[in-house]
């Protein structure tokens, strides 16, 4: 549908330029064009720069247009006047720098959001607490994020109807955590570093979702948060990475392994510091994958070389001494991207050329004793299925299943139209891929079939992670991490023709791609953050209902 609106818009615009006689118009265009009612129902799946062109179809638009209560969060509105005399039933809007210095000088600017319910002033230099005071008390969501001349000072108290409020990364402080009205669902206070540990948050009886990653909140505010079942998302922070967090893996004693495009491997006591307990370094290039061996103690990191990007390694070290020493460097045909433990003890490893490897890792020795081949492009993801078979998903779009005694593909999962990144094992026995085309797919694999696909993201799924009560963890390009509920009367439903299911949860804050996840034993999800971010972030976990 949306490429013959398209066509048809364009089709138009281009006819009305020439002077094209009639049968030069598509003939879609020319139905609309002679058929208002038609016209109106399309207004219902077009945003505000689509119907901009549409004015040209049929006299009766922009009255249609001037009564539709529009809530476009997705155009920059430069001028508010004008705005609200082109959309005087607007319910929402996006003001840039320019609309939301008109705020302070300008009354019919002012004017002309009365009634508005949905404000997103997110980035602009000139908000100051004096523009959010002239703010319309009927605002319900209201977006202030990066703000930077907002202050400590700063309040909402005279909005009694909001609902939603984002003032991550702005200088706001208790005080406008105090002015909160008791009818807020959603507060999203990531990285406000004058809001202190002495607030409180006990008047808001109605809060849902709290996200205030890097936000100095007490234990006890979250606590009572969460008693009053908000979902709180408040991240520890590892810092410590230099570049790119691209692997992690769970140790025994819940030690947590890091690994990192220089080639460093960080070990972390997750429960008990914010210091990395031990740095292993020298693995020879980007650390894309680590897996614990069966021992627990034994830690497995693929490498594929930044100076010769068709080499490939597996270093394994002893974590179980102090310090952690190599015990074995196992060379491999190509870059590694990917490590699995099969149920021998054998490591599947994904590699750069396409091929899945079958290594030994023995005490001090090991090797590749074979290679099954089918992909035609990077295996970038593996994961191990309750039967012993085993998934791999690569960068052609596909997920393929082999049987590994006899090592030969026995399936080819085919519906992603973008590079595979991640794959996760549901407790159900469900597999899950994720993919650059922003989706991720569950896979009934008894049946070979699609049974469902979760849409949200707005960019590439790079990973994903499996939790014990039937939740899904994705993250993306998008910096977010979302958890689903992928228990099948939730999301597998309508089959591969479902629009997805929404996440239990959208969590944040990562300052670039989310690029590695894994479940840890006490419920948290770990996350490694992309380049510029650099840190590792523990998540408490929602509960399923």
């Amino acid at each position: 549908m949306n490429n013959y609106r398209h066509l048809a818009i364009g089709g138009m615009a281009a006819a009305a330029a020439a002077g094209a006689v009639e049968q030069d118009v598509p003939l879609l265009v020319r139905v609309l064009a002679g058929n208002p009612v038609t016209s109106t129902i399309m207004l219902s799946c077009l945003n505000t720069d689509d119907a901009r062109r549409l004015r040209c179809l049929h006299p009766a638009v922009p009255a249609v247009v001037a009564g539709v209560p529009w809530c476009d969060l997705g155009t920059h509105v430069v001028d508010a006047a004008r705005w609200c005399a082109c959309f005087p039933a607007a319910a929402g809007a996006w003001l840039k720098n320019r609309a939301a210095t008109d705020l302070l000088a300008s009354e019919p600017a002012v004017a002309a959001l009365r009634g508005v319910t949905h404000l997103d002033l997110r980035g602009c230099a000139y908000v100051s607490d004096d523009v959010i005071l002239r703010l319309p008390t009927s605002l319900h969501l209201l977006n202030v994020r990066s703000c930077h001349n907002l202050t400590a000072a700063a309040s909402v108290a005279h909005l009694p109807a909001l609902q939603l409020l984002d003032a991550s990364c702005t200088a706001v402080g208790d005080a406008l955590v105090a002015s909160l009205p008791a009818t807020l669902v959603e507060l999203q206070l990531m990285r406000c570093r004058r809001v202190t540990a002495s607030v409180t948050l006990d008047h808001l009886h109605a809060l849902r979702v709290l996200h205030c990653i890097d936000t100095e909140l007490s234990p006890a505010a979250l606590a009572g948060c969460r008693e009053r079942g908000c979902v709180v998302a408040a991240a520890s922070v590892l810092r410590g990475h230099t570049t790119r967090v691209w692997s992690l893996a769970l140790l025994v004693g819940g030690r947590l392994a890091s690994g990192d495009d220089k080639g460093t491997v960080r070990l972390w006591d997750a429960a008990h510091g914010d210091e990395a307990a031990a740095v292993l370094e020298g693995n020879g290039g980007e650390v894309q994958a680590l897996v614990a061996l069966p021992d627990g103690r034994r830690l497995a990191a693929g490498v594929h070389s930044i100076y010769d990007g068709q080499a490939g390694t597996i270093v394994v070290w002893d974590t179980g001494v102090t310090p952690p020493t190599r015990c074995a460097t196992i060379g491999c045909s190509s870059g590694v991207h990917a490590l699995a433990v099969l149920r021998d003890g054998r490591l599947a490893v994904g590699c750069e050329n396409g091929g899945v490897q079958l290594v030994e890792v023995g005490e001090g020795a090991g090797g590749v004793v074979g290679t099954m081949v089918g992909h035609t492009n990077v295996v970038r993801t593996l994961a191990v299925l309750p039967d012993g078979m085993l998934a791999s998903g690569s960068w052609d779009a596909t997920v393929r299943l082999w049987d590994v005694g006899a090592r030969e593909c026995v399936a080819t999962l085919a519906g992603h139209t973008g590079y595979i990144h991640g794959l996760a094992v549901l407790p159900d026995g469900r597999l899950a891929s994720g993919s650059s085309d922003f989706t991720v797919r569950l896979w009934d694999v008894a049946t070979r079939a699609c049974a469902g696909v979760l849409r949200g993201h707005t960019w590439s799924v790079w990973v994903l992670a499996a939790l014990p009560d039937g939740q899904l963890a994705s993250g993306s390009g998008d910096k977010t991490i979302r958890v689903w509920d992928t228990r099948p009367s939730s999301a597998g439903g309508a089959g591969c023709g479902t629009a997805g299911v929404t996440p239990v949860v959208v969590l944040g804050w990562h300052t670039a791609s989310v690029t590695a996840l894994r479940a840890l034993s006490d419920g948290r999800l770990a996350s490694g953050g992309g380049v510029g971010d650099n840190t590792v972030r523990l998540w408490p976990l929602p509960s399923l209902q």
